[in-house]
């Protein structure tokens, strides 16, 4: 028995001898005299040295653990967790000194250990933790914009911190406005300014508008860079203009709007405050004094757009409800509106329809292609600023097919054709024989621009330049002079000093006869003149004349002949 109890001892003797670690002092100096050369490793990739720090303190089971191989001097924390010992790196001397340690060793026995000094937590566990799980971002707040600096991203220029974008996005879809749709958006958010006078808008290839920059010799300043450029050199309140006076042609009446009453959004007070913070009654009190109702309408809509814009791109927190200013919220008194006068106007019958196309015949040689235009967009119902965009390659003569990109149409869902018939072919050919005609073919040639309808206005020293024949500016331009001189001879020819005409109504005029040849139908005039929606359709379109009216309603009428007057 007492032989087997002197083995025991002496192999725990044996044992600690062997595990014991040699001391130094808890100093950086210590730890920067220890090298290679005054190391014995013998057999071990590293050896420890434990640290002399005073019992109970928060350095406990502190040890330095050298690397035979790369020298490297790893501050270590050993510990007891979970019934077993567990090593926690701190860091790497001296990328860490004593002094961090000593900071680090507090705040771990203040968080993983008790009262009575015993580790409740495992550092190790938390590193493990604290690698695997990420800190949420807080963005519920809102990031604090201004109106005035949505209103600059949202024409495209940069802002700080945030990815720049191209301007002018759709509200609700995917995608961008087109070139009218900036323009006017344009206008209301920072264009009653100078500033409206260094930029104009054009459709890409893709139909989608885009700001071009000019300079403006009159005013004396230089083509903007950039959107932020533009912004730079009129920011808000610099350029006003002053009292607006124009000459309305059709009703021959000369007109003053006050400045006051043309002030942008970015020019304004309102263009100052923080967006999230814009509520219903601010709108109201700025609107208040807006000249129209329509107006009114538009900037409402300008800041619903600018709203959603901001939502769309995070700048309004995660949470941020629905757009107050939207679906009525901003109230209005509506106004007494006037009726457009051409709103219930189309050519409804085989007479008118003669009348127009001699009349657009006779005047073809003085209006050369804006006469033809015209007769182009009543066989196509076509819009104008669809017309215009057509390319004489989109016409496929042996397929008999006329092609339309999404990128012209209005709704821009998908491609389309139409199908050639033969009073279509005839005016597409009339079109291209000005190719041939000896004026066009010495003078203007023609052939050499892509456009279907391209501009007589053009100086001879850009003929040559690819670039403007591929552009916008060798398109077909205003027809003003045109159309009073189409009306009047229309109304000499009738008879009629009454009668009206104005573009927009061939568009109609074509959806009426069709739903004239089809009975009514509906989904085949809908087809054929490309809308989205049947019923847009019968809302704005199937308006017929008071002939066709009485004719309809003595259709139903004779089922009631039955009926007599009674006698006096």
């Amino acid at each position: 028995m007492k032989e087997k109890l002197d083995n025991t001892l002496d192999t725990k003797e044996i044992k600690q001898t062997r595990n014991k670690r040699e001391t130094i002092p808890f100093r950086d100096s210590a730890i920067s005299k220890l090298s290679r050369t005054n190391t014995e490793f013998g057999s071990k990739r590293f050896k420890e040295y434990k640290f002399d720090v005073p019992k109970g303190s928060s350095l406990k089971g502190l040890l330095l653990r050298f690397s035979k191989k790369t020298e490297s001097k790893s501050i270590v924390l050993g510990y007891w967790f979970g019934n077993r010992n567990e090593y926690y790196t701190i860091g790497t001397y001296p990328q860490i000194r004593c002094k961090d340690v000593e900071k680090i060793c507090l705040e771990l026995a203040e968080t993983h250990q008790d009262e009575r000094g015993i580790w409740i937590k495992s550092p190790n566990q938390t590193r493990v933790d604290e690698q695997r799980l990420v800190e949420k971002p807080d963005t519920t707040k809102p990031k604090g914009y201004t109106i005035n600096e949505v209103i600059e991203a949202y024409c495209g220029a940069e802002l700080p911190g945030e990815i720049t974008e191209r301007g002018f996005s759709r509200d609700r879809k995917d995608g961008y406005r087109r070139a009218k749709s900036c323009r006017n958006w344009f206008r209301y958010m920072a264009g009653y300014n100078h500033r409206n006078t260094l930029v104009r808008f054009l459709d890409d290839d893709k139909g989608y508008g885009y700001g071009d920059f000019l300079a403006n010799k009159h005013l004396r300043v230089a083509k903007p860079t950039s959107w932020r450029d533009l912004f730079r050199k009129y920011p808000s309140g610099k350029g006003m203009e002053k009292d607006r006076v124009y000459y309305n042609r059709r009703k021959k009446q000369t007109y003053t709007i006050n400045k006051s009453q043309n002030y942008s959004i970015y020019d304004s007070d309102i263009g100052k405050s923080l967006i999230h913070e814009l509520t219903p009654g601010d709108i109201e009190e700025w609107i208040r004094d807006k000249s129209s109702w329509e107006i009114k309408i538009d900037y409402i809509k300008c800041f619903v757009s600018l709203w959603i814009f901001a939502r769309k791109r995070g700048w309004l927190g995660t949470n941020p409800g629905e757009c107050p200013f939207d679906n009525g919220q901003v109230y209005v008194k509506k106004e007494i509106r006037k009726e457009d006068p051409y709103k219930k106007i189309a050519i409804q019958n085989p007479d008118e329809l003669e009348l127009f196309w001699q009349c657009s015949e006779e005047l073809a040689p003085q209006f050369p292609f804006k006469s033809e235009l015209h007769q182009f967009m009543i066989l196509t119902a076509m819009r104008k600023a669809e017309a215009l965009k057509m390319k004489k390659e989109y016409i496929n003569f042996e397929k008999g097919t006329l092609f339309i990109p999404k990128e012209i149409s209005k709704t821009g869902k998908e491609d389309e054709e139409l199908p050639l018939v033969p009073e279509l072919e005839i005016c597409l050919l009339n079109i291209l024989d000005y190719e041939n005609d000896p004026f066009f073919s010495n003078f203007y040639k023609m052939r050499d621009f892509p456009w279907l309808f391209a501009t007589r206005k053009w100086r001879a020293d850009r003929y040559f330049d690819k670039k403007f024949k591929m552009s916008p500016d060798a398109r077909l331009g205003g027809d003003e002079n045109y159309i009073p001189a189409l009306r009047k001879l229309m109304r000499e020819k009738s008879g009629d000093p009454n009668l009206k005409y104005a573009p927009k109504i061939l568009r109609k005029s074509y959806i009426t006869l069709s739903q004239q040849v089809h009975q009514g139908r509906s989904e085949i005039t809908a087809n054929m003149s490309r809308h989205a929606s049947i019923d847009t359709l019968n809302k704005h379109y199937n308006h017929p004349n008071i002939e066709t009216a009485r004719s309809n309603a003595s259709k139903v009428s004779s089922i009631f002949k039955f009926i007599k007057r009674r006698s006096a």
